[in-house]
């Protein structure tokens, strides 16, 4: 009964935190209100997957299983392992980010913080779904206040390119929908998803739903030709927590990939995968030159997350299941990392819009911000040496014993990356200092900056023992 409560308040919480939000008034004083439930709220279930950790400790290969009959004759099932609860907490840690960055912004809408809690807690359900029909309902779910989140963070010139993207994921709900039903008419009942290998089906039929599922997980992290709406839509968002949203949704593909995709699938689909490693590893050479060709901060930082983005994708198509919870750390690092950059850059091009100068030398008068900066910015491209750094080098590794063209052109991506992000750092914190009126440029406060050191003491310690904290 314990372990029932814990698995539906982490994906209840956030639920009843939004429609708190949304019950609360528009008005300016009420603001603070509607941020600081938010903030709770994640705070909360962040405890709540700290106790799911521990129940697990022990036995880390054991999962929670609960069930929920929905019907007589449907049933429901949740569950978590270790997997599931780390891509869940950083989730939390990195939306908790998110908020932090705009709280300074009094104008944001109540209904920005309503839809991401609705957004974190449909995110919390799919990491936590364990059969096909309820992980579907989140899969497709999840679309809805992801899109309402990107239409609040971008312009009106940009509304098309939004259509765009939304095309390529209900594409992808519509696949994964035609495979669901062709499951469920085929055996007649819900499927447990670690179950679904086991499930005979003729060999046109398996085509069918191996082939659609397949391009739905694979329209969820957008690769060639469909990568380039997608980065045009990230260069536009201003706001550090649709970002982040926006940065989440790939990840829940790759997820999805690592968890439920099978070894024992017709040739055919097999057959494509190393295809698709192949486009996704070319893919992020385009992103990464594309990334140190730009001068913006913020399409230097979209296109560094777009790189890893792939290579976690491509290195899940490698033959072997070793490498799965190094994949798993890697994410949960990248998670903090890039959500911790994404909110320090918001912070810049907040201050310096308020003059109207750009961001060319601004951390000289930001000391705080630019020692927080070049942390993460070195924490990601793998300095100081840190489990980001660590299970990075074993994927890579893994890259070069399939094939040492792969690796090379991994490493090369990784590396231009890198240099792009140095790049930055240097524009970002030049010598010759010129900005107007230094003393009115603001900080980032304190109790931020201590936050940001507190994640990056996270990963530093995180190299003797993954996730030392909770196990």
């Amino acid at each position: 009964m314990a372990d029932f409560f814990l698995i539906w308040f982490l994906i209840v919480l956030p639920l009843i935190g939004s429609l708190f939000v949304l019950s609360a008034k528009d008005d300016a004083p009420f603001y603070q209100n509607t941020l600081n439930v938010s903030l709770l709220t994640l705070a909360v279930n962040v405890c709540l997957v700290l106790i799911a950790f521990s129940k697990l400790s022990l036995i880390p290969s054991h999962e929670i299983i609960v069930t929920w009959t929905f019907l007589p004759s449907l049933n429901l099932s949740f569950g978590a392992d270790v997997m599931s609860l780390i891509f869940i907490l950083g989730l939390q840690i990195s939306i908790l980010i998110g908020i932090l960055g705009i709280k300074a912004e009094q104008t944001s809408s109540k209904n920005l913080l309503f839809h991401t809690l609705l957004y974190t807690s449909i995110l919390n359900g799919y990491f936590l779904a364990r059969d096909i029909l309820s992980f579907y309902v989140c899969f497709a779910g999840m679309l809805w206040p992801f899109y309402m989140l990107t239409l609040a963070g971008i312009s009106d010139v940009k509304y098309k390119i939004l259509e765009r993207v939304m095309m390529h994921y209900f594409l992808s709900a519509a696949l994964f929908l035609a495979s669901l039903m062709m499951i469920v008419s085929l055996t007649q009942n819900n499927v447990l998803i670690f179950n679904l290998p086991e499930v005979i089906f003729s060999h046109k039929k398996s085509m069918i739903v191996w082939g659609a599922l397949f391009m739905a997980l694979v329209l969820r992290v957008p690769v060639w030709p469909f990568h380039h709406a997608i980065i045009t839509l990230s260069n536009s968002l201003k706001n550090p927590l649709v970002f982040i949203a926006l940065h989440i949704l790939p990840l829940s593909g790759i997820y999805a990939f690592m968890r439920f995709w099978p070894l024992d699938i017709p040739y055919e689909i097999e057959v494509l995968s190393p295809l698709f490693q192949g486009l996704c590893i070319l893919t992020m050479i385009f992103a990464a030159f594309g990334g140190y060709a730009h001068s913006g901060a913020g399409q230097k930082l979209y296109h560094y997350i777009f790189v890893y983005d792939l290579l976690y994708l491509s290195a899940v198509f490698l033959p072997t299941d070793a490498i799965s919870f190094n994949i798993t750390y890697s994410i949960f690092s990248f998670m903090l990392i890039s959500s911790g950059l994404v909110m320090l850059q918001a912070h810049m091009l907040t201050e310096s819009s308020k003059f109207n100068i750009g961001v060319k030398g601004i951390l000289c008068y930001m000391p705080r911000t630019s020692l927080a900066y070049a942390l993460f910015v070195l924490a990601a491209i793998g300095l100081p040496i840190s489990a980001f750094f660590s299970n990075n080098f074993i994927i890579v590794s893994q890259m070069f014993d399939f094939g040492l063209y792969i690796g090379t052109l991994v490493v090369t991506s990784m590396t231009i990356a890198a240099v792009s992000m140095l790049e930055n750092l240097y524009t970002l914190r030049v010598e010759n200092c010129i900005l107007p009126q230094p003393d009115t440029i603001k900080d980032i406060t304190p109790s931020k900056f201590a936050i940001l050191v507190a994640l990056m003491m996270i990963l530093l310690f995180s190299l003797i023992k993954p996730l030392w904290f909770v196990l």
